[in-house]
């Protein structure tokens, strides 16, 4: 797994916290489980791409949200 899979999960899960979206909720709209999302937002599973454009829909972010790197 690439630093960027590992990165993209927590930021996810950041920005779905920032809505006030239950992972539960997201989830159903994404139409996967809820611990299958868990896995994503942990790190610990990757996210293909039709999934990964499905949720910067639902949470109306862009791509480059998740992938660009912080800035300190």
């Amino acid at each position: 797994m690439s630093q960027l899979d590992i990165k993209i999960g927590p930021k996810i899960k950041a920005f779905r916290r920032q809505l006030g979206l239950q992972a539960n909720k997201l989830s159903e709209e994404l139409g996967i489980s809820p611990s299958y999302l868990n896995l994503i937002e942990s790190g610990k599973r990757k996210i293909d791409g039709d999934l990964l454009l499905k949720v910067c829909d639902k949470l109306k972010i862009q791509l480059s949200d998740l992938t660009s790197k912080n800035r300190y």
